[in-house]
């Protein structure tokens, strides 16, 4: 297996030139040597522009680029295929609307410095973009997943973001790539099973990223559906972890306590209240966000059962 870079930086894209190009901009701009790390534009079957502005920014940064091509088959089997051909010792995967800091790759080599062994992986941090308006639902998604970590050291296999998180090669081609099949959750779906084998995640806040994205009600709420059937296939796959999907949410592995909330949280949330539950949400976002963050977030939770029995159902 060749080392010839520290770093393979893995991109994942479909579809999103635009920020794609901010994306490796910033990736060029890094602390580090651009002679010890690559990055991989892994094209999940674009239609678009993508080949032809990638091939323009290639030329104007210092670091190697590589340019991956599949047929629209999913983001994991995109991050597979670069992962085979990766030349880099350590693998950094981060999104095509991720944006590095300038320090972000020297942050990331000096934990895994300080942590060399093979089975050690390190999570850095993701904001909202200060160039992107304030999001009532970045609330709800980004910054609730990372402040579950906040003012930890070592993070556990639940933390593993694909948004801006490295692992060895060595100790990824070991034991595992991602599932082809799943379409959410996929990141920790990995982990889960790298964790079997000694996976330790060390979180560095200082390697930093920002996510170039606003999110809005319609995507927040399209994230439920995918969250929820992709809950119920890694249930199917692994109907042992029982304990570890409920900690995701699922419903179906949750304690009898829980399953009993969730029952009455479906009979008052379904297709006929939700868009009242909408109106109001979006009228109390102007006068209580506290109280408008709450009811999406029951909304989500229902949406997300629902898609997650819908999978378990064989239904469309």
């Amino acid at each position: 297996m060749s080392d010839q870079f520290e770093f393979t930086v893995i991109i994942p894209t479909h579809n999103r030139a635009e920020i794609l190009v901010k994306c490796i901009q910033a990736l060029g701009c890094q602390t580090i040597p651009p002679d010890t790390y690559e990055l991989i534009v892994s094209d999940d079957g674009s239609e678009d522009d993508t080949r032809d502005r990638v091939k323009t920014v290639a030329g104007e940064v210092l670091c190697p680029v590589q340019y991956l091509y599949q047929t629209n088959q999913g983001a994991n089997k995109a991050r597979n295929q670069a992962i085979n051909r990766a030349l880099g010792r350590i693998l950094l995967f981060i999104n095509d609307d991720s944006i590095a800091t300038p320090t972000m790759l020297e942050q990331h080599k000096s934990t895994h410095m300080q942590y060399a062994a093979e089975n050690v992986g390190v999570l850095g941090r993701v904001m909202i973009s200060p160039e992107v308006p304030p999001s009532l639902f970045a609330k709800l998604h980004l910054d609730a997943s990372y402040n579950l970590w906040d003012e930890q050291n070592e993070v556990d296999w639940r933390a593993f973001y694909t948004c801006n998180v490295s692992v060895k090669k060595r100790f990824l081609m070991a034991y595992g790539l991602f599932d082809e099949t799943l379409r959410y959750h996929e990141d920790v779906e990995l982990s889960e099973r790298l964790s079997r084998h000694g996976l330790m995640l060390i979180y560095n806040k200082k390697a930093l990223s920002y996510h170039d994205h606003f999110l809005t009600e319609e995507g927040y709420l399209r994230t439920a559906g995918l969250d929820g059937k992709a809950l119920a296939m890694w249930h199917k796959k692994s109907p042992s972890l029982r304990k570890e999907l409920a900690f995701f949410g699922f419903a179906q592995t949750c304690s009898p306590a829980l399953k009993i909330k969730h029952k009455l949280g479906d009979i008052l949330i379904n297709k006929a209240t939700i868009p009242f539950l909408l109106r109001t949400a979006r009228f109390l976002s102007k006068r209580c966000e506290g109280a408008a963050l709450l009811v999406y977030s029951k909304v989500y939770q229902a949406l997300k059962r629902e898609a997650a029995r819908n999978e378990l159902q064989g239904s469309i």
